[in-house]
């Protein structure tokens, strides 16, 4: 004969299982298919076990969904990323300089301002 204690621990195995492939199928995006084999439950249990998760912890699936842990190799592509935007950074304020040069040099010759001059 099973014990409180016996069904508050079955209980929580399942609040857990279903926490659990909330995760690996709405959080990690995984087909059903791969939920199925990793937990070993049928279809229509997952799909009931989503919408109990779901219902019963709206703030916790919320979370959930914002929290994506972020891998080295995602690490190592921002900052690939950053590094590249520097350069063209970089670039750009080389370019934006070397125009003011040129229309200071502009100036001095030609005796007027040539950032007026081109939109009549």
């Amino acid at each position: 004969m099973k014990t409180s204690k016996d069904y508050l621990r079955s209980s929580l195995d399942r609040c857990r299982l279903q926490q659990e492939v909330y995760r690996l199928y709405r959080v990690e995006n995984l087909r059903l298919s791969e939920v199925m084999k990793r937990t070993g439950l049928g279809h229509s249990t997952i799909y009931n076990y989503l919408r109990t998760f779901e219902a019963g912890n709206q703030e916790l699936t919320v979370q959930m969904k914002k929290r994506k842990d972020v891998t080295p190799e995602d690490y190592k592509k921002l900052q690939e990323e950053i590094a590249r935007l520097r350069g063209e950074l970089k670039h750009e304020r080389l370019r934006a300089d070397f125009f003011e040069e040129m229309v200071k040099f502009g100036e001095e010759v030609y005796g007027m301002d040539l950032k007026k001059a081109g939109t009549k």
